[in-house]
C-alpha cells in the first residue's frame, strides 16, 4: 500500500511542476504584435518618408542668377538685378537683388557710356507646388534703389577768319555727364523646377515701374541738380537659376 502512494504522490508532484514551468514561459515571453499594431506602425513610417519627400528641395543659403530683359529702351541697360542673394525656405524665398550693366560707344575722339546700378530686397512667396514638392508657381515683389548715369566726351571745332584768306580752326573737347536716382518697383509670377535638391531652373514675367526722384547733369564747371518727379512701366521677363546651399 506504501509504494503505491507514494507513487500516485509522484505522479501529482511532477504534474504540479510541468504546469508551473509552462506558465512562468508564458508569462517571461512577450506577446506577440497584433496586425493592426504592425499597420499602424508601417503607415507611420510611410507617411515620414513621404514627408520627406513632399519637401522637394533644400533649404539654406540661395544664390540665383537671373537673366532679364524689359520690353523698353532700358533693356539696352540690361535692367533689373542680375543676381539674388539670400535665404530659401520651405515655401518662400528672401533675398537682396544686385545688378550692375555698363554700355560703352566710342567713336572720332567722341565717346558715351551708360552705367545702371541697382539693390532692391526681393521676395519669392509660393502659391502652388506639385505633389513631390519639386515644381512652385511663386508671387515676386521687390522695392529698391537706382542709379543711372551717362558720361559723354564730345568734340567742338571752332574755325576763325585770318588776314590771308584763310581759315584757323581749333578742336576742343568736353566732358559732360547727367545722373538720375531711381525707385524700381516689380511685381511678377513665375515658377520653378527643382531638378536635384540643391539647383532649380525657372522662369518669370510680369511688370516693373521706375520712379525717378531726382537728377543732376554736369558740363564743365557748371553742375545742375533738379528735384523732378516721373515715372516710366514696362513688362519684362527673366530666366532664373537657383542653387540652394543647404540639406
Amino acid at each position: 500500500m506504501m509504494p503505491k502512494f507514494c507513487l500516485v504522490a509522484a505522479v501529482l508532484f511532477g504534474g504540479a511542476t510541468v504546469v508551473g514551468v509552462s506558465q512562468a514561459d508564458e508569462a517571461a515571453t512577450p506577446p506577440a504584435p497584433t496586425a493592426s499594431a504592425e499597420v499602424a506602425s508601417n503607415s507611420a513610417e510611410i507617411a515620414t518618408n513621404q514627408q520627406q519627400t513632399n519637401q522637394g528641395h533644400a533649404s539654406g543659403l540661395m544664390v540665383q542668377a537671373r537673366v532679364q530683359s524689359q520690353t523698353s529702351l532700358l533693356s539696352l541697360g540690361g535692367g533689373g538685378t542680375g543676381f539674388l542673394v539670400g535665404y530659401q525656405g520651405p515655401s518662400y524665398s528672401l533675398g537682396l537683388g544686385l545688378g550692375l550693366s555698363r554700355i560703352g560707344v566710342s567713336s572720332g575722339g567722341e565717346s558715351a557710356s551708360l552705367t545702371v546700378f541697382q539693390v532692391a530686397p526681393t521676395a519669392i512667396i509660393d502659391v502652388w507646388h506639385s505633389a513631390d514638392g519639386r515644381a512652385h508657381a511663386n508671387l515676386v515683389g521687390s522695392v529698391g534703389y537706382a542709379r543711372a548715369s551717362v558720361d559723354a566726351t564730345t568734340q567742338s571745332t571752332e574755325c576763325t577768319g585770318n588776314a590771308a584768306g584763310g581759315e584757323t580752326c581749333t578742336t576742343s573737347s568736353q566732358d559732360g555727364s547727367v545722373s538720375a536716382s531711381l525707385v524700381p518697383v516689380m511685381l511678377g509670377f513665375g515658377g520653378d523646377y527643382f531638378l536635384s535638391r540643391n539647383f532649380a531652373l525657372g522662369a518669370e514675367f510680369g511688370l516693373q515701374a521706375l520712379f525717378l526722384v531726382n537728377a543732376s547733369s554736369n558740363a564743365g564747371s557748371n553742375t545742375k541738380t533738379v528735384d523732378v518727379g516721373g515715372s516710366a512701366q514696362f513688362g519684362y521677363g527673366a530666366l532664373r537659376a537657383t542653387f540652394v546651399l543647404g540639406d
